[in-house]
């Protein structure tokens, strides 16, 4: 399936990480009992998709991760992180209780760990080789 667009693309020493969206064939409006959220996807205000992390290792996708029915103004809503962790230092600051999530952060995390643990799984095969 072809993306419909880059959300976010960046390497580490090893990695390269990619956070794409790709066409959402089978979304779920039940919860829109007024109609706002589907006037406002034809509208084109909103856009829907699913979400997908993934890490390439030498070129090879060794991880993903997917998450459909994202609702969002757009792909960069999408990446909220960043306004995720000025509202957590500002609650952390007053003393209150509460954290903000992001389904962005989470779902890099979860390919970069499920990236890790393969590469050491691969390291750990002994292959004999032939002389």
């Amino acid at each position: 399936m072809r993306p419909i667009g880059t959300i976010r693309t960046f390497k580490t020493e090893n990695f390269t990480v990619i956070m794409d969206a790709l066409p959402e064939n089978e979304l779920d409006l039940s919860f829109d009992d007024d109609g706002t959220v589907a006037e406002k996807l034809d509208s084109g205000e909103f856009i829907a998709f699913v979400a997908r992390a993934r890490v390439l290792f030498k070129g090879e996708e060794v991880a993903v991760d997917y998450l459909g029915s994202c609702i969002y103004e757009s792909l960069d809503a999408f990446m909220d992180h960043r306004a995720c962790g000025r509202q957590n230092r500002e609650f952390e600051a007053k003393g209150r209780a509460g954290r903000c999530g992001s389904y962005f952060v989470d779902m890099i995390h979860t390919v970069c760990d499920e990236a890790r643990k393969h590469i050491a799984e691969l390291k750990a095969v002994k292959i004999r080789t032939t002389a």
